[in-house]
Parts: C-alpha cells; sequence; structure tokens
C-alpha cells in the first residue's frame, strides 16, 4: 500500500490531469555545483534558472530536490524512485541515452562547446593559435583530446578550477574547456575572454531527461523550451557568459617581452590588483597611475608605507618592473579599443 501510494503522488504531482498539464515539477538539482546549480538564492545556476522558466511558461509551480550529482547512478535513482520529475543539463547523445532505457529526453535548450581561455591582451582567436602554446586541460574532457590529438603541448589538471587557476597563475598561455565553465570563468574574472572553437562534431546538444512514462511532462517540457528559445534562454545564457561565437577583438600579437611581463605579473601581482590591473577592495587600480615609468619602478620597489604595498626592491628587476608596466599600459589601449 505504501509503495502504491507513492505512485500515485508522483502521477499527481509530475503531470496533473488528463488533459497534459502540469501544475508542479519537482527538478532534482546539485546544491553546489555553479554554474549549472547552487542552494544560493542569489546564484542558482542557470540550469535551475532555465528550469524556473520553464515551470512558469508552463504555469506551474517548481520545487528542487537537492542531491549531490558527482555519482550519475546514485542522481538518477533519485529520478526513478519519485523524488523529483525534471533532470537538467543532459546530452542528447545517442551513446549516452542509450543505456538510460527508463528516461525519455526534451528538446535540446543550448548548445555546449569548446571554448579557449586566455588573457584579454593578446587573446587566441583559434584552436590553430596555440600550437606553440602551453595549454591547460581539464583531464579526461572532449577539451583534452582535442588538443591532445593535435599534438599540441598540453597540461593536464583534474579539475577546471585547477585548470583556470594555472591560467591566472600564468603558468599555462591558455585554456580548453566547455562554454558553461569557460563563460562563468570570464564573467568572474575581468582581463580573460573567451572565443567558442568551431567544430561542430564536438558540439554537444544539451536537454533534460523525465522518466519514460511522463511523456506528458516530457511534451510540456518541449512545448516551454520552444517558448522561451527567442528571448529567455538567450537572455539567462548570457548572463552566464554563455554568448555564441564571442569573438576576441582584433589586437597585436603581444611581443616576447610583454608575454613575459603577463606572465611575471599574473603571477606576483594579480591577487591584490587583479587579473585585469584595475584594482581590488585591497589595492590600487594601476591602470590609473598617471607617472612615468621611473615612477612605477619606484613605487614598486620601494612600496607605500601605510598601504598593503610591501616593496619589491631585490625580488624584481627594474626591467621586469618596466615591462609589468608596459603590460599595463597596453591592457589600457586594448580596452580603449573595445
Amino acid at each position: 500500500m505504501r509503495i502504491l501510494g507513492l505512485a500515485a503522488a508522483i502521477l499527481l504531482t509530475a503531470t496533473a490531469g488528463g488533459r497534459g498539464e502540469v501544475r508542479r515539477i519537482r527538478l532534482c538539482a546539485d546544491p553546489s555545483n555553479l554554474p549549472f546549480s547552487s542552494q544560493d538564492t542569489q546564484e542558482p545556476g542557470f540550469e535551475v534558472e532555465i528550469a524556473r522558466a520553464i515551470a512558469e511558461a508552463l504555469g506551474a509551480e517548481l520545487s528542487v530536490h537537492w542531491f549531490p550529482t558527482a555519482r550519475e547512478i546514485l542522481a538518477f535513482g533519485q529520478l526513478y524512485e519519485g523524488r523529483c520529475d525534471l533532470f537538467m543539463g543532459l546530452p542528447l547523445t545517442e551513446r549516452f541515452a542509450g543505456d538510460k532505457p527508463r528516461l525519455i529526453f526534451s528538446i535540446p535548450y543550448y548548445v555546449m562547446r569548446q571554448v579557449v581561455v586566455s588573457s584579454s591582451l593578446g587573446a587566441f582567436r583559434s584552436l590553430d593559435e596555440l600550437k606553440s602554446r602551453l595549454v591547460g586541460v581539464q583531464a579526461m574532457t572532449i577539451g583534452d583530446h582535442m588538443v591532445y590529438e593535435r599534438g599540441y603541448n598540453r597540461k593536464v589538471y583534474l579539475s577546471p578550477e585547477a585548470t583556470f587557476d594555472a591560467l591566472g597563475r600564468g603558468e599555462v598561455d591558455a585554456v580548453v574547456l566547455e562554454s558553461p565553465l569557460a563563460g562563468w570563468f570570464v564573467k568572474k574574472n575581468p582581463g580573460f575572454r573567451a572565443t567558442e572553437i568551431n567544430d561542430p562534431a564536438r558540439d554537444l546538444k544539451i536537454g533534460a531527461g523525465v522518466r519514460r512514462d511522463d511523456r506528458e511532462l516530457k511534451e510540456a517540457v518541449d512545448r516551454a523550451i520552444r517558448q522561451l528559445q527567442s528571448a529567455k534562454l538567450p537572455e539567462i545564457l548570457g548572463r552566464h557568459g554563455m554568448t555564441l561565437a564571442q569573438a576576441a577583438p582584433e589586437t597585436a600579437p603581444l611581443s616576447s617581452e610583454l608575454r613575459a611581463a603577463r606572465s611575471t605579473y599574473l603571477t606576483q601581482c594579480s591577487q591584490c590588483h587583479g587579473t585585469d590591473a584595475k584594482g581590488t577592495a585591497a589595492a590600487a587600480n594601476l591602470r590609473a597611475f598617471k607617472g612615468t615609468e621611473a615612477d612605477f619602478v619606484r613605487t614598486v620597489e620601494n612600496g607605500r608605507p601605510g598601504t598593503g604595498m610591501t616593496p619589491w626592491k631585490g625580488l624584481m628587476s627594474d626591467e621586469e618592473i618596466r615591462a609589468i608596466a608596459r603590460y599595463i599600459k597596453q591592457l589600457s589601449t586594448d580596452s580603449d579599443r573595445q
């Protein structure tokens, strides 16, 4: 009797009625997986926002069942056992869907692409430009395979966070990762730019999954996605940095001196002054510095008493500091062109 009661409750909440109406949708989502989903109401993630928009388009109530999604079998178990009705962010490929006979899938609501992320100054505009560079990738991803099969020099990291940290430190020249992760990083870290890689064979259409017997819910979700395609979906994805064909501006290639200065700046200075040199709550906006290169060298070497700027004399040479000044000046020049 307990099992029968649960089945009836699932039917009422997920499909609610014989006319294809949906009164309530229960979403399964990871509580800590930005930019996809988060229990933080201020930053719920784009998958949660899209699910909410789908529910609103259907005039349905949305609730969220929070559950870690790192282990696929446990996460889908929540759906199979009726704790939720909808699972976002699933690749619509034959390989993925082939071993999931208990699921049916919606039409796609976005396409996941591979993206090159690099410093805004001297940003790389294609995968081909990385041929002689050191490229950071996350292990066992599509980006990892793309870089490896081309024979490029790559450095492999275990997580997206570690990969982007390496880029911020100047340990690698660029990284190749999926568009949601790349877009989120660029939104949160001014001074970097994301450029989508034109390789349709590696694009992944992403949709939502429901239990196979919830066909009315699947059809309702499809209707909502079509309704949202022209405006709401692009608006949500755009706010998370996922814009189509985001090309780098035409900028002159960096000289070897400025590449070295960028690496030094990102390693030694960006933690306080920001990756874009525009300053933070802890340190000044270096782009606003009005003195000469000699003034800049004296300030860096001697520090600023009473502030967090400590003396760097003996830790960097005069020429390294001058090169950083030129790098910051170039940052400002390229920013003005955009």
